[in-house]
């Protein structure tokens, strides 16, 4: 006959009924769940809003530079006949840029840009003036 050890059960089901009931709530606990929330100040926000500006960038392509004018105006003969425009000359310092094109977004002049690449000019890149 075998023999059954009562003391280890007894102590392993106690144990176990001690540890179930401490992870159970009774009923004098309230048990609270909160979530992560924002609370933004309205008044705030329109302050913030009010102080900011709109900047109104005009946007053009540069096709080149140069530190002569007699460089920069016969280029321009070139590009006039290529890209079917009149390229303007904008004096900086001493250097002389040669753009085409004025644009008032950023995604209108990449579009333009392209096209000029195409055309040959593989260096050009927009830039904005201020």
């Amino acid at each position: 006959m075998k023999k059954v050890y009562i003391y280890p059960f007894i102590l392993v089901t106690f144990i176990l009924v001690s540890l179930m009931s401490s992870c159970t709530s009774s009923d004098d606990e309230d048990i609270y769940v909160l979530k992560d929330t924002v609370v933004l100040n309205v008044d705030t926000l329109i302050k913030e809003q009010r102080n900011v500006q709109k900047v109104n960038l005009t946007f053009v392509i540069q096709l080149a530079a140069f530190r002569e004018q007699s460089y920069a105006d016969a280029f321009i003969v070139s590009a006039k006949e290529k890209l079917n425009s009149i390229p303007d000359v904008r004096k900086s310092g001493n250097v002389f840029s040669v753009t085409v094109g004025k644009f008032n977004d950023a995604t209108s002049a990449q579009d333009y840009l392209t096209f000029v690449k195409s055309k040959g000019f593989t260096n050009a890149f927009v830039k904005s003036l201020n």
